[in-house]
């Protein structure tokens, strides 16, 4: 599929998602309200991803547009909501496509934009699906900060750490 900076049409599903450039910003638009655009970008090696949402409204309202972020086998990595532009980074732990599905709970018909950056190098300081039970917990280094986020509302992040001796844990949210 060749790689446009306009959506096109059917792109609503995996298998139909829209090729886009890192880097290079893709203008999109909700038909209507049970439209959902996918987009698909490629990367080299695991590393962290900046997805540049730019709403076309300016919302309190922070579940206006969901973002999802899949994998290749189509499991949901990370999903954010907002009703202004915002930048999430997030980790992609191994080379390989990734998507991006768009929808609106409250449809507006007016054009966003998206915009996915990349970056080689480590995921130690991301949260890495799936962590949902203790046996697929992410290991954590004491003294290290990690970045999780909450797909949805039943979704439960594990962590899991080592201590030498016993003694005191100072846990920072």
């Amino acid at each position: 599929m060749a790689i446009t900076s306009y959506e096109a049409e059917n792109n609503d599903s995996i298998a139909t998602a829209n090729a886009v450039a890192l880097g290079t910003a893709i203008t999109g638009q909700l038909m209507n309200s049970s439209d959902v655009d996918y987009y698909r970008f490629n990367v080299s090696a695991g590393g962290t991803v900046n997805l540049v949402f730019d709403s076309p409204i300016n919302s309190s309202y922070s579940t206006y547009f969901k973002l999802g972020l899949y994998n290749s086998s189509g499991t949901l990595l990370n999903q954010f909501t907002t009703g202004a532009d915002k930048t999430y980074q997030v980790s992609v732990p191994t080379e390989g496509n990734y998507y991006v599905a768009i929808d609106s709970m409250s449809y507006t018909g007016e054009s966003y934009s998206l915009t996915a950056n990349y970056t080689a190098g480590s995921t130690s300081g991301f949260e890495a699906e799936s962590n949902d039970s203790i046996a697929t917990a992410n290991a954590v280094a004491l003294g290290t900060a990690i970045t999780g986020q909450l797909a949805n509302s039943i979704d439960v992040d594990y962590y899991r750490f080592n201590v030498s001796a016993g003694g005191t844990v100072n846990l920072v949210f």
